[in-house]
């Protein structure tokens, strides 16, 4: 990775960032924090892309500004089934070779980084091993450091249980919380976490 590719001051994103956030139904909005996520990436000039359940949210796309639409297909929706799931199960090596070849193919396009957000809701309706999922959140703290890239990982705190909430703080080294990301003392190194490398 370039080391002088800048880091993003105003949320506290640095280049190589694997992030967890969070919301609910009645609080805090999946839709707000797309909106500022990719907005960010946008307004910087570089690639999206969103692993939503629902593509393309009408509500996301009516408040991102035209105007921060500077290529064509810099913002890229993706079904979640689709991206997760093409096959009905959830693969770890296939979801790690798919990502890495989805931002090695923006930045063959000349953009400067990557930024994907993925949200995780389909992990309760395709009734996926959590152990295999969270072998993956894992090891994309290996992978988000190899490109300038950054990530974050969204989960709906009214579909998981306080078991699974903690292994999403274990595997995820920053957390974005109230639109900063600080760090995350909850963190377990992927060596040292359970099914993790």
């Amino acid at each position: 990775m370039n080391p002088r590719i800048p880091d993003i001051a105003d949320l506290g994103f640095k280049v190589g960032d694997h992030v967890c956030g969070f919301y609910t139904e009645g609080g805090t909005s999946l839709d707000d924090i797309v909106v500022r996520y990719v907005s960010q990436g946008l307004q910087s000039g570089d690639k999206c892309y969103c692993f939503l359940d629902n593509t393309p949210l009408p509500s996301v796309r009516a408040r991102i500004p035209l105007q921060l639409l500077k290529r064509e297909n810099t913002l890229q929706f993706v079904q979640a089934d689709e991206a997760y799931v093409p096959d009905g199960s959830f693969s770890k090596d296939a979801r790690m070779r798919g990502l890495e070849g989805l931002v090695q193919g923006a930045l063959s396009e000349g953009y400067e980084r990557v930024w994907c957000l993925g949200e995780t809701s389909f992990l309760v309706r395709n009734a996926v091993d959590m152990k295999a999922w969270f072998a993956y959140e894992a090891e994309l703290n290996e992978f988000a450091p190899r490109y300038p890239q950054l990530i974050i990982c969204l989960y709906n705190l009214d579909r998981f249980d306080g078991e699974t909430v903690m292994n999403v703080l274990e595997t995820h080294r920053r957390v974005f919380v109230n639109g900063i990301v600080i760090p995350n003392p909850y963190y377990i190194a992927a060596n040292q976490f359970p099914g993790g490398q």
